[in-house]
Parts: C-alpha cells; sequence; structure tokens
C-alpha cells in the first residue's frame, strides 16, 4: 500500500492531477439542442476553479439509437467539436483535468423518445414502462463503432480521457446484468458474452485513439437488484478483471440503480456506501479505483486514501451545492460538505443545488421529487 494524501499531486488512471478528488460524472441538463451552452461552461469553469483535480462529465450521448434527454450533450456528429473543444479549454486553462463520460440511456429515459428505444432485450423497464426494441447483432457492433468515433472526436477536442457508463441501468450496465440481457447471440447468454460488448468498446477505443489515450469505466459493485437477478459482487470482479487484462485504465466503483433496493443516490444517513466494494476490487485488479458515493468530510476522505489502496475519491452532490468544497478544504475549513443529500439538485431544467432555487422553482422541483420517489 502506497501512503497517499488528498491534496497531493498524483497519476490517476494515466492522467496527471492536481489533487485525488474527482467531480463524479452528473448530470447537468444545460446543453443547447445537443450542444454545448455557456451555462454549461459557466458550471465546470465553478468546478475547476473550485479546486477539484479532475472532472467527470456528465452523460455524452454517444449513438444515434440513443434518446438522450433534453440538455444532453451530443458527440454523434463533428458539428459540435468547437464546443467541445471549449469545454476542455475552459477546464484546462483553470488547472484541472477533465473526462468525457459516454453513455447511452437505452429505455431509462426521463422524457419523451424521440425515436425507436433499443436495448439488450425486450425486458420491460421497471421504471418508465418502456419495453425496449432489441439491438440485432448488426446494430451492436455498429454501436461499438459509434463509441470508437465519438471517442476520437472527445480526444480531439482536447479531453484527457473518456469514461464508459457502465452503471445504474444504462446500457452497458443492462448487456452486463442477466436481469435485462436475455439475449441469444453473441452477446448474451452467459457471463462471458454479456461483457463481450463492454470488452469490444474499449478494444475499439483503445485501437482507434492509440492505446495510451486512458479509457475509465464506472461500474456498479452490486445492482441491489430487488429480484436478485441484476449485475452481483462476483460478476462486477470479472468483467473488472477482464476488463483490466485488456488495458482498462480506471474504475470508478458505484452502485445501485433507479429501481433497485438502492439508488445511486442515498440519503445522508449512508457513508462512503461503496467503500467495501472498493477494497475488494483494489485485491482482484492492477488498475486504479477510484470511490464515489456518500463521501461528504475531508477526514473521512483522508481516512480511505491513507488507509487503503483506492487511488481517488469521487464526489457528486456536495459539489453541486459547494463546487468550492475542495478548495473551502485545502484552506483549513475543514466542515462537512453543506449537501443534505436530499437529490433535489436533479431537475429537469438543469441540476443546480435545492437550496439554490426561487420559490417558484422550489415547488416545481418537489413535485418532481415526489412523482420520482425517494429510496434509502
Amino acid at each position: 500500500m502506497n501512503t497517499k494524501t488528498t491534496f497531493e499531486q498524483a497519476t490517476v488512471g494515466n492522467i496527471p492531477v492536481r489533487n485525488r478528488i474527482v467531480r463524479s460524472a452528473t448530470h447537468e441538463g444545460m446543453a443547447d439542442r445537443g450542444r454545448v451552452s455557456e451555462a454549461l461552461l459557466d458550471m465546470h469553469r465553478n468546478l475547476a476553479d473550485g479546486g477539484v483535480g479532475l472532472i467527470i462529465t456528465g452523460y455524452v450521448s454517444v449513438s444515434k439509437t440513443d434518446n438522450p434527454g433534453p440538455g444532453t450533450v451530443s458527440a454523434t456528429d463533428d458539428s459540435g467539436l468547437e464546443g467541445l473543444k471549449a469545454w476542455a479549454d475552459t477546464v484546462h486553462d483553470r488547472g484541472a483535468k477533465i473526462v468525457a463520460q459516454m453513455n447511452h440511456a437505452t429505455s431509462q429515459i426521463f422524457s419523451k423518445p424521440q425515436g425507436t428505444v433499443y436495448g439488450p432485450s425486450a425486458v420491460t423497464d421497471p421504471l418508465t414502462g418502456i419495453t425496449p426494441v432489441p439491438f440485432t447483432t448488426e446494430q451492436v457492433r455498429d454501436l461499438v463503432r459509434e463509441f470508437g468515433d465519438a471517442a476520437v472526436r472527445l480526444k480531439t477536442a482536447g479531453f484527457d480521457g473518456v469514461q464508459i457508463h457502465g452503471a445504474h441501468g444504462y446500457l452497458v450496465n443492462r448487456f452486463l446484468s442477466p436481469e435485462f440481457n436475455t439475449r441469444t447471440d453473441e452477446y448474451g447468454g452467459s457471463p462471458e458474452n454479456n461483457r463481450r460488448l463492454v470488452l469490444e468498446i474499449l478494444e475499439e477505443i483503445k485501437t482507434r485513439c492509440d492505446a495510451d489515450f486512458p479509457v475509465w469505466i464506472k461500474l456498479n459493485g452490486s445492482d441491489f437488484s430487488r429480484s436478485g437477478g441484476g449485475l452481483a459482487q462476483d460478476d462486477f470482479l470479472a468483467v473488472s478483471r477482464a476488463l483490466a487484462e485488456k488495458g482498462l485504465d480506471a474504475i470508478e466503483v458505484s452502485g445501485g440503480t433507479m429501481f433497485g433496493q438502492f439508488s445511486p443516490s442515498r440519503s445522508k444517513k449512508h457513508t462512503a456506501y461503496h467503500l467495501d466494494f472498493a477494497k475488494a476490487l483494489t485485491e482482484a485488479v492492477d488498475v486504479p479505483v477510484i470511490l464515489v458515493g456518500g463521501l461528504r468530510d475531508i477526514q473521512t476522505i483522508d481516512t480511505v486514501l491513507a488507509e487503503t489502496d483506492i487511488e481517488a475519491v469521487a464526489l457528486s452532490r456536495s459539489l453541486i451545492r459547494e463546487p468550492d468544497l475542495p478548495r473551502r478544504w485545502m484552506n483549513g475549513d475543514t466542515r462537512a460538505a453543506a449537501c443534505v443529500s436530499c437529490n433535489g439538485c436533479f431537475n429537469p431544467k438543469g441540476t443546480r443545488c435545492f437550496f439554490h432555487l426561487t420559490e417558484e422553482e422550489k415547488a416545481f422541483q418537489k413535485r418532481i421529487m415526489k412523482l420520482m420517489g425517494s429510496k434509502e
């Protein structure tokens, strides 16, 4: 075990960073018809000025078979390159690094779909009620190429790396999950076939962008499936080992789905709630591990980094309320994050802390929170 401190310069996932605090991918909802907007740049200026070492962007759509919600950035063609470059430059100019999260919603859609909804299999989404059309085998191969195309664009725009979203009930997680992947071709039917898609995506990106271009992934340590049929810890460790063998650069450990026993974003009474999964992973693979989930005080973060082989920690909701939280901690104010973990920040009109909304906006958001429900 290497002795690590939170605010030291380091290399995480083959990316040099000024400290070990990462902004975990967070839905922003601020794009303008798929393009980077000034509001999105402002959010990332504040985050970079606030002292994080690296920012993982919110969901970037990479496939024309996707149905991203309003406000989602698209990297499906070259027309948005100028905005993508401005995004990367904005963060770099303030001393931080930036990794783009590549995603596909499949049937986990929170707005009206604009086209056919595709998924690994015709399994109805428990949250949205949508039954997707299964991808054909050839469409899956096209999907792999689209991930590669998008990665090339993001590298061209100046991003320091990309992260595949393999968690929380989105596309890659659905292919990995036996609960949602009931295919009988080479992309389903066994744990080895279920992970074929993500392995091919990794290989495609590494081939197209060069082997030294950092590729990270976000994985569920467990789906916490109510049926017991979802991805569990043994599956998580197996896919992680397979990815590590293929040259993956870092794994961010998360867990849960929008409809599972636990959601990805739990209430305040839960602290460092994926720590055991992350520690198990450090013993299973020789790949940098990043821990996310319930990290709200610098004392806990310092302890995790000093006493385990976890390389970095990631924060999300705390940085929505206080984008300058890392700088506050660096300057000696070690009070815990002000965030109360209410999930009131995830607003269809653009992600902002609930306590920063107008009274009219708060009333609207309370209706949304009631509609979505609350899971521990």
